[in-house]
């Protein structure tokens, strides 16, 4: 396993690849291969959210491709589109409170 996220890595585009160090995306690997066994309503949550907060940090796009590449899930075009929906959602709904946050 060590072997394929280290093949992994170095195959990343290289301006994720030169947002992460080795030993982080390592572990983020794990925890995505550990907590994401299945796609439901949950992961497209999640994924909703990476989606807005890719905007900030690329290391998301890492991670929504590593999740949908380890899930596969059968309906995929239904579950992007979801996913898109969320992250619109997040995006409006998140973005406002963090102006209030700031007074």
């Amino acid at each position: 396993m060590n072997e394929l996220y280290k093949q992994d890595y170095d195959n990343l585009p290289p301006d994720e690849k030169a947002v992460w160090n080795y030993d982080h995306y390592f572990r983020t690997r794990i925890a995505i291969d550990k907590y994401f066994t299945s796609y439901g309503l949950d992961v497209a949550m999640v994924i909703g959210m990476m989606e807005r907060a890719k905007e900030l940090d690329i290391r998301y796009q890492t991670m929504i491709d590593l999740i949908d590449k380890a899930l596969l899930p059968p309906l995929s075009q239904e579950l992007n589109q979801l996913e898109s929906l969320l992250a619109d959602l997040f995006r409006e709904v998140l973005r406002p409170l963090l102006n209030e946050n700031k007074y």
